[in-house]
């Protein structure tokens, strides 16, 4: 008579192969995570900065609206405020000698952020003239 012979079958997946191929996908999600949450970091940060810049902007329009013999467009004079999480600070210069009667402004902004210390720079001239 015949001998039985049995096949093996190839069907499914080893436990090493489903092993393996976790291992592989919790790398790539991992990765994705990292992405995602630099991602999100970089958003709070341009954020910042935009407010930054309007605040600042805000600042340089009012100083603008000032007039021009208006003691706070001396040259030396310094000022400062605070606005929620940001530090406004300007300081008056002469102006370039190439422009008469003209004064050189800096507007600062500071804040803190991740335990990290930013400052955003607005500069601008103002003139009688103008």
């Amino acid at each position: 008579m015949g001998r039985h012979t049995q096949k093996k079958s190839s069907e499914g997946f080893t436990l090493i192969e489903v092993v393996i191929a976790m291992v592989i996908l919790a790398f790539g999600i991992l990765g994705v995570a990292t992405m995602q949450i630099r991602a999100i970091k970089g958003n709070a940060s341009a954020n910042h900065m935009s407010e930054a810049s309007i605040v600042a902007s805000d600042q340089a329009e009012w100083l603008l609206d000032l007039d021009f013999d208006d003691a706070a467009l001396n040259v030396g004079s310094k000022g400062s405020k605070e606005l929620g999480n940001y530090q406004i600070s300007w300081a008056v210069a002469a102006g370039p000698s190439a422009i008469a009667e003209s004064r050189a402004v800096t507007v600062t902004v500071a804040w803190e952020s991740g335990g990290v210390n930013h400052t955003f720079d607005y500069r601008f001239l103002k003139s009688r003239s103008l």
